[in-house]
C-alpha cells in the first residue's frame, strides 16, 4: 500500500476506534519503536485516569484488544508497523496521512498537557 490508497472513508474508519487513536497518540508521543505493552499502559491511564499497575485487568484487557483487533487494522493499511515477534510498534508510510484527522481528534480525546507532541 502506498500512502495515496488512504481514502477520508479509510481514514476515518481507522480513527473510529478510540484505542487506535490512543495508539497512534503514543506513537507520536514516545519515542519509537515502543513496545506494545507500554502502549496498553498509557491507554490503561488515559482512560480510567488511573496508573497502569493499580488497573492490570484493565491492562489486559487492552493489550489483548490492541494486539487482535487494532493493531492489525493500521497496519494493513500501513498506519503503523508492527514486529509481533519483539512486540515493537512504530509508525508506518501512510502514518502523516492521518496526522490532521488526528490532531483533531486529539483535541477531543486528550488534556491539553499531552497534545503538545502532536
Amino acid at each position: 500500500m502506498t500512502a495515496s490508497d488512504l481514502s477520508a472513508d479509510r481514514i476515518h474508519d481507522l480513527l473510529a476506534a478510540g484505542r487506535r487513536r490512543y495508539t497512534l497518540y503514543c506513537l507520536y508521543m514516545y519515542a519509537n519503536p515502543i513496545r506494545l505493552s507500554d502502549v496498553a499502559g498509557q491507554i490503561v491511564e488515559w482512560e480510567y485516569d488511573a496508573p497502569a499497575d493499580e488497573r492490570l485487568d484493565e491492562r489486559l484487557a487492552i493489550y489483548t484488544s490492541l494486539y487482535h483487533i487494532h493493531v492489525p487494522k493500521l497496519a494493513e493499511a500501513d498506519v503503523v508497523a508492527y514486529d509481533r515477534s519483539d512486540e515493537l510498534i512504530e509508525l508506518g508510510p501512510n502514518a502523516e496521512q492521518i496526522r490532521p484527522y488526528l490532531e483533531q481528534a486529539a483535541e477531543i480525546d486528550l488534556d491539553e498537557t499531552d497534545l503538545s507532541p502532536l
